[in-house]
C-alpha cells in the first residue's frame, strides 16, 4: 500500500495540471545552508525571510552562506538555535528571492501519510526523497518516516512536504521520548512544535539580526557555549554539532584531551575528529598541529602530525630514507604520505589508549619526534617544513 500512495502523490507533485506543479512551487522556497565545511538544507518560514534549519548544519557558528536552487547566494546569520531539538533559525542579510512555504501545524502528520522531503545538496539540484508516515507526532512526540531517510537527509532540516505543499515537518536528529539518548536516527518534528519559535521571530527583520545568539543547556536551559564539554550548572553533557558515533571511544578521546588542559567541545572538528595545537616540552618553540582521529569503528585512536611536503626532487632518496625511519627510528609511530605531505602517525587501541599510557606523554613525545623528522627532511632535502592544516 505504501508504494501505492507514494506513486499517487509523485503523480500529482510532478504534474499538476496547467499551473506549476505543488513541488515546483515547494522548491523555490528551499535553500542550501553552508556553515564553514558543513551543509544541510534550509526552507523559508516567514514573511521576513527567517529560514528554518538543523542546529547540526550551523553548528555553533553565526554566519552562514545561503545558496538557492537557481544559483543565487547570500549571507545569512543565525538568530536562534535549539541544540536538543536540533534546530536552528537563519535571517538571510539580503534578498534572495525564495518565498516562504505554507506551513500545516494542523492535523499532525498522520499515520500512512504520502509526504516528500526536499533535500539541497550543495552545487547540485534538490533531491525528492517520497515516504509514508509510518508513526504519528501526538502528545509532543516526533513522527517517523517509511522508509528512514538516514544518511540521504545529511545533516537535516529538510522541510517534509504534504500533497498540497504544505510543510507538515521538519527533519531533525531530535530524541525522540522514550529512546536510548544515543538514539538520534533522523525523525520528522511536526510544524505545530515550532509554533512558539516562529511566533517568536515573526518580528520586522531590522531588529531580528541584532540579537544575541544563545545556547541552551537542554537539562537546565542555562546558556553555554562551544567551550565547554559539561554544563557548569547542572553537569551533562553538552551536545556537539557532530553526532556521536562511538560514545564509549568519544569519552576516551575527551578524557585524553582534558588531561592536556584542551575542552573536546571546541577541538572537535568532525564526527570522529579532533584538531589542536601542542608543544612539545624541551622542543620546538612553535607548536605543531596534531589530529586526534577515530577509526570507522571506533577501536582505535590515531594521531597524526604533518611533518613536510613532498619535495619536487630526489624522490628516491627521500622514499629510501622513510622506509628505513619506519624500520629503525620511528618506533611506535609510523611515517606515511596523504597525498603529497608526509604525516608522522600513532595509532593505538581505544581500550588501551587511556589505561596504558600518560596520555601527555605520547603527545609530547609525538610532537617531538615531530620536530626532528621535520628539520632533517627540510634540511637533507629542501622539503616544505608544515606545522598546521594548510596541507
Amino acid at each position: 500500500m505504501s508504494s501505492r500512495i507514494a506513486s499517487s502523490l509523485g503523480e500529482l507533485m510532478q504534474h499538476g495540471g496547467a499551473e506549476e506543479s505543488v513541488l515546483g512551487v515547494a522548491r523555490r522556497g528551499v535553500v542550501t545552508v553552508t556553515s564553514g565545511t558543513s551543509s544541510g538544507t534550509g526552507w523559508v518560514a516567514l514573511g521576513n525571510g527567517v529560514i528554518v534549519t538543523s542546529w547540526r548544519t550551523v553548528g555553533f557558528q553565526a554566519e552562514v552562506t545561503l545558496s538557492t536552487e537557481e544559483g543565487r547566494r547570500a549571507a545569512g546569520r543565525v538568530v536562534a538555535v535549539d541544540a536538543e531539538r536540533d534546530l536552528a533559525f537563519v535571517l538571510p542579510l539580503e534578498a534572495i528571492g525564495v518565498v516562504p512555504l505554507p506551513l500545516r501545524a494542523d492535523p499532525l502528520p498522520r499515520l500512512g501519510e504520502a509526504v516528500t522531503t526536499l533535500i539541497a545538496a550543495p552545487g547540485d539540484t534538490l533531491v525528492t526523497a517520497m515516504a509514508v508516515v509510518c508513526a504519528e507526532g501526538r502528545g509532543g512526540e516526533l513522527a517517523a518516516l517509511d522508509p528512514d531517510l538516514g544518511v540521504r537527509a545529511g545533516r537535516g532540516g529538510s522541510p517534509v512536504i504534504d500533497a498540497a505543499g504544505r510543510v507538515i515537518g521538519v527533519i531533525t536528529t531530535a530524541r525522540r521520548s522514550g529512546r536510548d539518548p544515543l538514539d538520534r536516527s533522523r525523525c520528522v518534528l511536526p510544524v505545530g512544535l515550532l509554533s512558539r519559535d516562529l511566533r517568536a521571530l515573526d518580528v520586522p527583520a531590522e531588529g531580528l539580526g541584532e540579537r544575541t545568539l544563545i545556547h541552551r543547556c537542554p537539562g537546565c536551559t542555562e546558556a553555554f557555549s562551544a567551550d565547554n564539554d559539561r554544563c557548569e550548572s547542572c553537569g551533562i553533557l553538552l551536545p556537539h554539532a557532530y553526532e556521536s558515533e562511538s560514545p564509549g571511544a568519544e569519552r576516551v578521546v575527551r578524557d585524553a584531551l582534558a588531561a592536556l588542559g584542551i575542552v573536546a567541545n571546541k577541538a572537535r572538528v568532525g564526527p570522529r575528529a579532533w584538531r589542536i595545537q601542542h608543544r612539545a616540552l624541551g622542543g620546538d618553540a612553535t607548536p605543531s598541529e596534531v589530529t586526534v582521529r577515530l577509526d570507522s569503528a571506533g577501536l582505535q585512536v590515531i594521531l597524526r602530525v604533518p611533518l613536510v611536503r613532498l619535495p619536487s626532487a630526489n624522490h628516491e632518496p627521500f622514499y629510501r630514507l622513510l622506509l628505513t625511519a619506519n624500520d629503525q627510528t620511528s618506533g611506535v609511530c609510523r611515517l606515511s604520505l596523504a597525498g603529497d605531505v608526509v604525516v608522522l602517525s600513532f595509532s593505538e587501541p581505544v581500550s588501551a589508549f587511556a589505561s596504558e599510557h600518560d596520555v601527555a606523554a605520547v603527545f609530547h613525545d609525538l610532537v617531538r619526534l615531530a620536530d626532528q623528522y621535520r628539520k632533517v627532511l627540510a634540511e637533507l632535502f629542501g622539503a616544505e617544513p608544515l606545522r598546521d592544516g594548510s596541507w
